[in-house]
């Protein structure tokens, strides 16, 4: 089994971050979509055994970080990215698509603040929302699941309180 820890979006939140990774310290690496690099620099000074891809968002000036990455965990093919080069506000299709087309079965996307988990031709897109600055009342993350080429779950969870 293999534990992914989802982040996006935490905007100048580095304590919401610090709160995610006190929380799943047992994750196997964390997969951070931008906006707020400098919040996941912050936060993994206390877990520095932590292992961490992480791509810069529109909001991340000067970042030396790609704008997306593929990697490969537990048989599953990820590919991940902020979202916002793939028009992710207005269609789910072309992030969808760029994915499959990277032999990915699991994209993960960030930039619209807004928890998804949903299955576009057979490709399967995960928004752990915003953990920082949501636009839905709750300020979350992500957490995935996978075994032997299976994602197992794929949940949001709110980042806790203390």
């Amino acid at each position: 089994m293999t534990k992914l820890v989802i982040i996006s979006d935490s905007h100048n939140n580095h304590a919401m971050v610090e709160r995610v990774l006190a929380a799943e310290k047992k994750a196997n690496a964390l997969i951070y979509l931008g906006d707020g690099l400098a919040d996941m620099e912050r936060a993994l000074m206390f877990h520095p055994r932590m292992r961490v891809y992480a791509v810069a968002g529109n909001c991340d000036f000067g970042a030396l970080e790609p704008q997306d990455g593929l990697a490969a965990f537990d048989k599953v093919i990820v590919y991940y990215t902020h979202g916002h080069n793939h028009g992710v506000k207005y269609s789910l299709d072309r992030i969808a698509a760029h994915g499959k087309a990277r032999g990915a079965e699991l994209v993960l996307f960030g930039h619209t603040h807004i928890p998804v988990s949903e299955v576009v031709d057979g490709v399967h897109l995960f928004n752990p929302g915003s953990c920082g600055r949501s636009h839905n009342g709750c300020n979350t993350y992500g957490v995935i699941t996978l075994h032997e080429g299976q994602i197992v779950s794929a949940e949001h969870k709110p980042v806790p309180l203390v």
